[in-house]
């Protein structure tokens, strides 16, 4: 029986890739199609067997057994629907009434979700850290309000038409709405004192 190659497993959605423990040996990663994941996480020491057909031109291989998997030093805490959003990096957080931060969340693990989305994520502590993992972005009913749009620079206010409340404008969320500008916006956050939301259109 051929010899299982270990290496540590790097998972994006629907491919990923082992990095052989003597890499040169092999002449580079194996790449993993989905279907031949075996429950691998990202960053799990796995073993795995080239496969002797593949269609691109770096080699392919299936997991055969995970070790150490990542699934073990990680619990479950809790499941929670709430709003992600992005960060200044290739990462975001999921914004939840009471804490200030949110729960981070890893570029890979954000699962499609775009900032602004309702999700469903499941809240892990992962070696003595929290962090969320998206498992579901879902539909939900958009709240819009019309009102008048005051300019504060970096930043600005909606004030509602129904006197609701000022709501927060990121800079980048204004979409060149100017003061003064009559606006429909888009609740995104309602976790502060102000809720925050993106400018859909200038009227």
């Amino acid at each position: 029986m051929e010899e299982l190659i270990r290496g540590k497993f790097q998972r994006y959605a629907h491919f990923g890739f082992v990095i052989p423990e003597h890499r040169s040996d092999y002449g580079g990663d194996f790449f993993i199609n989905k279907e031949n994941f075996k429950d691998a996480e990202d960053g799990d020491k796995v073993e795995i067997r080239p496969l002797k057909k593949y269609k691109g031109k770096k080699p392919e291989a299936k997991i055969i057994n995970v070790l150490n998997g990542q699934k073990q030093a990680r619990k479950i805490i809790e499941v929670i629907e709430w709003v992600y959003s992005w960060g200044d990096g290739n990462f975001g957080f999921i914004d939840v009434v009471g804490l200030e931060k949110g729960y981070f969340v890893y570029g890979k693990k954000k699962n499609g979700a775009r900032d602004w989305d309702r999700v469903k994520a499941e809240v892990i502590d992962f070696k003595w850290k929290k962090e969320a993992v998206v498992v579901e972005v879902l539909d939900s009913e958009e709240v819009l309000k019309e009102g008048l749009y005051k300019d504060h620079g970096r930043f600005g206010f909606v004030l509602p038409e129904d006197e609701s409340g000022d709501i927060f404008i990121a800079g980048g969320r204004k979409n060149e709405a100017e003061d003064g500008d009559k606006v429909l916006v888009k609740i995104i956050k309602q976790i502060w004192k102000n809720p925050e939301g993106l400018i859909m259109e200038i009227l």
